[in-house]
């Protein structure tokens, strides 16, 4: 096993622009509440529905589900598998297998524990994803991206949709400032707790002028009563390594939560 220094991973110089962008908007989904592509989303019109709530009745209970998993979960392990295809290749470029050990207290720590493919993609994208999302898993650093009334402006659309079989309501996210840490885009929101099902989008900021689109969606599925992420993919264009999708998938959650106080 190779455990993931503390220290900035090694600057590789043919990091590209384009995945900057892509590990600074990972780092952003990773604390906020596909190789496949997704089923067609129906959307269920509700024109006059009375039971919906006002829009800021909706942003408030989205303020509430964020704030209640962030204060709940004191901690958590999980295996994350990140995978890298370039130039629409069905076999991977490269693959990394991490242990993730998350403290509310102080941030983020990785094991390595698997490896394949090259070492170069590795360095070059994987390892600074990790570094990115050690820093702003930081308790400094973490309120910043949350998605939240604090971070964007959000902005019901009607209506319902179906999205991972679960019915949501679509909320667009528009930053209130620009951030390579926040994101253009939508977040789907379960109607019956306003927990986060899939969000998608592009970086608010791109951290260079030369740099590319960079689309990114992250999946999301209720463990032990919280929105953990399931899957996560990235889609980017570069000179240096042309057509690029970075999947990473999330399995064997265990949760440390704040202890029930006793009424």
């Amino acid at each position: 096993m190779r455990t993931i220094p503390d220290k900035s991973l090694p600057t590789s110089g043919l990091k590209s622009p384009q995945f900057a962008i892509l590990f600074a908007v990972f780092c952003v989904a990773a604390i906020c509440p596909a190789a496949q592509s997704q089923a067609p989303i129906q959307t269920i019109t509700q024109p006059s529905n009375p039971n919906r709530p006002s829009d800021q009745e909706i942003i408030q209970r989205i303020d509430a589900a964020v704030y209640q998993r962030f204060n709940a979960v004191t901690g958590y392990t999980v295996r994350e598998q990140y995978s890298l295809f370039r130039n629409g290749e069905s076999n991977p470029s490269a693959q990394e297998t991490i242990q993730t050990v998350y403290n509310r207290s102080t941030g983020k720590q990785y094991t390595a524990v698997a490896q394949s493919g090259s070492s170069l993609m590795r360095s070059a994208v994987i390892d600074h994803i990790l570094a990115s999302e050690k820093e702003i898993n930081l308790p400094a650093n973490r309120e910043a991206a949350l998605i939240t009334s604090h971070n964007y402006n959000l902005h019901p659309e009607p209506g319902v949709v179906e999205k991972n079989g679960r019915q949501c309501i679509v909320v667009d996210l528009h930053p209130r400032h620009k951030s390579p840490h926040l994101f253009t885009g939508k977040a789907f929101v379960d109607t019956s707790d306003f927990t986060v099902v899939h969000i998608e989008g592009v970086p608010s900021q791109s951290p260079s002028f030369f740099a590319g689109e960079t689309k990114v969606s992250r999946d999301y599925i209720k463990i032990d009563g919280f929105s953990m992420a399931t899957h996560a993919e990235a889609r980017s264009h570069s000179f240096l390594f042309g057509d690029t999708l970075l999947t990473i998938d999330y399995s064997d959650y265990k949760i440390d939560q704040t202890p029930a106080t006793n009424p």
